[in-house]
């Protein structure tokens, strides 16, 4: 499982990549069998002005489904980056999850009655 970090606006700290990768692992790491690379992109939308503009951004490209992509705004870099693992778990969870059931493993709906 390949986790690729980004920054723009945020000042790189070995903190914050030992946080990203831990939360990513946490969030998605049960699912590594199924995911070809995770980016993780971290902005500083509004520079010095502050504000709720921490954005966390991440893309998780699995390997028999569409790309799944969370965005996460938060006053801190930290919490944004929590946030946004947390929903991307569900989120790869949700995407195999349906998966599966789209394969043929559900059961097929009841037959409507012509009477």
């Amino acid at each position: 499982m390949q986790v690729q970090i980004r920054r723009h606006g945020i000042e790189a700290s070995e903190e914050l990549n030992q946080q990203v990768l831990r939360r990513i692992r946490f969030a998605l790491g049960r699912f590594s069998t199924n995911i070809r690379s995770i980016g993780v992109h971290l902005t500083d939308t509004n520079g010095p002005r502050g504000g709720t503009d921490k954005e966390c951004r991440i893309l998780v490209n699995t390997r028999s489904g569409d790309p799944v992509v969370i965005q996460e705004l938060n006053v801190d870099i930290h919490a944004a980056v929590a946030l946004a693992a947390e929903r991307a778990g569900r989120a790869v969870a949700r995407q195999l999850s349906v998966r599966r059931v789209g394969n043929g493993n559900a059961r097929p709906a009841p037959a409507a009655s012509g009477e």
